[in-house]
């Protein structure tokens, strides 16, 4: 029997739709032919709660959110037996999520963005999220790449977590928001970057230039490893 995974979200909604729709998908690429409609579908359960959202603030909201993090980690994980957080910046709680006794069921972005990057060989990442994520301090989840990796993030970090609330106003369409996210894009010099903030795959921009990678699909592809 296949196992069965969740997904926390409401930081936004919409990277919850997100994901479990990247989910669906990479189901179908790992089935291929042998994918022959619903019964071949995941199990999967979301929990979508919006007081997540306290998460762009998380410094000041640090204690209130894993209050309602924690909550959801333990419920979900009566019903599943892998999750993930669809927000980037939740996923700094790792260690807690660990000391509660669920670390065996979580995967981070963390675990897969370490993954990629010595997969693939990478000498330089840039990486682009919510002003927590980019500070790489004690709010970051990726603050240990820097230990191993040579990682650049972008210089104006206001800049970034604006976008990210442009998107969840605007909509990832918006001329403005697309506009905004390639100047941001543009003045990074590495060439492969990750997208670590669950608002900017949303964000409607091809880019020849640069290999943009959206964490949200690296979860979805090793969800779906797990659950065989």
């Amino acid at each position: 029997m296949r196992k069965k995974i969740g997904i926390i979200t409401g930081s936004g909604p919409e990277a919850g739709i997100d994901l479990w729709q990247k989910i669906l998908e990479e189901n179908k690429n790992f089935l291929q032919d042998k994918f022959q409609g619903d019964l071949d579908a995941p199990d999967i359960t979301i929990l979508s709660i919006p007081q997540l959202g306290h998460s762009m603030e998380l410094e000041k909201n640090y204690d209130m959110v894993w209050q309602t993090l924690k909550t959801a980690v333990q419920d979900i994980c009566k019903k599943v037996d892998y999750f993930v957080i669809a927000c980037n910046t939740l996923n700094v709680y790792e260690n807690k999520i660990l000391k509660i006794g669920f670390k065996h069921k979580f995967l981070s972005t963390l675990d897969v963005v370490k993954d990629y990057i010595e997969e693939n060989k990478l000498k330089q990442v840039s990486i682009i999220g919510a002003m927590p994520v980019l500070e790489m301090k004690k709010f970051s989840v990726f603050k240990s790449l820097n230990d191993t990796f040579n990682v650049e993030v972008p210089t104006n970090f206001q800049e970034v977590h604006k976008l990210i609330y442009d998107v969840k106003k605007e909509g990832g369409e918006s001329s403005f928001v697309v506009n905004n996210f390639k100047n941001i894009v543009d003045k990074l010099e590495s060439k492969d970057v990750f997208l670590a903030c669950t608002e900017l795959p949303l964000i409607k921009l091809k880019y020849e230039e640069k290999n943009l990678i959206d964490v949200t699909q690296l979860l979805a592809k090793k969800l779906v490893e797990k659950t065989f």
